[in-house]
């Protein structure tokens, strides 16, 4: 299973980006906007939020004005995971967007960034999933929310999670680079296999 937001892609420039280009928080207002020590950006004083509702509504704004399509992949993200579908592996990719509408930013994203590094579009490959990711019958998961993470070790599942401050010290496998998944797969398959 392989988490979108602040796990495959940064959500977090996109919605730096959002506020900062929407000219309601420019660079005098005195907001740095840090890369979060919380997962929640409304308890960390460097971003402009008071509240989970502020957050929520400039959030919302931001999904309107194509959140989820501007958000960069993380370095080596698709070019990995393309590598794990051409290994033979099943990938579901998971998200809890329910809010984009008919998911069409989310394809759309896909339809951007999503190609073989030989020969350039191809089709998915992958399986998508919007909602409760805890519901998947998963080996191993990438993703950043700390709840979400303590949820899926306790169902057994490996989770590998990028070094962000507010999740690097969660249960599983810290990753710093996408280019490191693929040997942390095999080497969770070795495991298995010698366990057997």
């Amino acid at each position: 299973m392989v988490d979108l937001d602040n796990t495959l892609a940064d959500y977090t420039h996109g919605l730096r980006y959002h506020l900062r280009h929407s000219h309601v928080y420019g660079p005098l207002t005195g907001y740095a906007m840090h890369d979060p020590c919380e997962y929640e950006l409304w308890r960390d004083p460097s971003w402009p939020f008071a509240s989970y509702e502020e957050y929520s509504d400039a959030h919302r704004s931001a999904v309107m004005d194509g959140l989820y399509l501007m958000e960069h992949p993380y370095p080596h993200a698709m070019r990995t995971l393309h590598q794990l579908v051409t290994d033979g592996h099943d990938l579901v990719v998971a998200t809890s967007r329910v809010d984009d509408e008919r998911f069409q930013q989310t394809f759309d994203w896909f339809d951007r960034h999503w190609h073989d590094p030989s020969h350039g579009p191809v089709e998915y490959g992958v399986g998508f999933h919007f909602g409760d990711k805890t519901l998947l019958d998963v080996d191993a998961a990438f993703e950043d929310d700390p709840a979400v993470i303590d949820e899926l070790a306790a169902k057994g599942v490996t989770v590998i999670h990028p070094d962000h401050p507010y999740c690097r010290d969660g249960e599983g496998i810290t990753m710093s680079d996408w280019s490191q998944a693929p040997s942390l797969i095999r080497q969770l398959q070795e495991d298995k296999e010698n366990t057997r």
